[in-house]
């Protein structure tokens, strides 16, 4: 593999992309359970290149950050150029919109959707308060709905839209209350930083309950049930943690959470299929 390749594999952040991936075929699987097989491979390509041009953006407006804070990354190690890496974001978008376009028109519109609102984020809404959370949020659920819109019921997946974007948005939050010092002394306008720890610590843990209450209401069957249960226990947990003012810890139970509540979406697509 040559170095280009390597590189330009690096700047998608191919673990990511492939989570991503993961949960639009889960999302696929929710909403039919015998989907086309092109169609899984279509629906989990655009995916996966969408979430790649949307890295490989998103280091292109933060290089001078970057120079300063994580040096070894593509661009400021020079080993790709600012304009090259927004050519291969670019390249990527349009690839996982055409993947899209083949799947069907619902599912193209939300990859255009997505492609767009991946560069606004990258350029202007990541220091803009509550803006960028709730893009972040939007954008990590929205892989279910894709995968839904992929398997022709997008209904059926908005369920587990909600219950990602509210986890994701109370990690976002929680987040922005940890890297509080910095962010200030950088001069950011981070959720916190405008109205407060205490307010944004409640508003994190208001989303985290909604989740909670959200999950039992998801129509997927006891299987599914007994397994969101040990998600909701992690998301108990993060939200003592909020309540006790612990961002570190409140953070890690989330991920664990949402982690523990990708492997429930699955029980689901499984027992759709008859394997539960």
């Amino acid at each position: 593999m040559s170095r280009l390749v390597q590189v330009f594999l690096e700047i998608m952040r191919p673990g990511n992309c492939l989570m991503a991936s993961l949960a639009a075929l889960i999302g696929l699987l929710v909403a039919d359970s015998g989907p086309d097989p092109l169609t899984a491979v279509l629906a989990a390509l655009a995916v996966f290149a969408v979430t790649g041009a949307g890295n490989a953006v998103n280091d292109y407006f933060d290089r001078d950050i970057d120079a300063v804070n994580r040096p070894g990354r593509p661009i400021p190690s020079n080993r790709i150029s600012p304009d090259l890496a927004l050519a291969w974001s670019i390249f990527l978008f349009v690839l996982g919109c055409l993947a899209a376009l083949f799947v069907n028109p619902i599912a193209f519109a939300i990859a255009v959707f997505n492609s767009i609102l991946l560069y606004l984020y990258a350029r202007d809404l990541k220091v803009t308060p509550l803006a960028g959370n709730l893009a972040v949020g939007y954008l990590t659920g929205s892989t279910f709905l894709f995968g839904g819109a992929a398997g022709g019921d997008v209904g059926i997946t908005v369920f587990l839209f909600l219950l990602a974007f509210l986890a994701t948005l109370a990690r976002e939050i929680e987040k922005d209350i940890e890297d509080l010092a910095g962010d200030m002394a950088s001069g950011a306008r981070t959720l916190p930083i405008v109205v407060g720890e205490k307010r944004s610590s409640l508003l994190a843990a208001g989303f985290v309950v909604a989740a909670i209450g959200l999950s039992y209401l998801a129509p997927l069957g006891r299987a599914y049930m007994v397994a969101v249960t040990v998600a909701d226990l992690l998301f108990l947990a993060a939200l003592v943690s909020i309540i006790r003012g612990e961002a570190p810890r409140a953070q890690k139970m989330l991920k664990a959470g949402m982690a523990a509540a990708l492997a429930a979406f699955m029980v689901a697509a499984l027992a759709g299929m008859g394997y539960l």
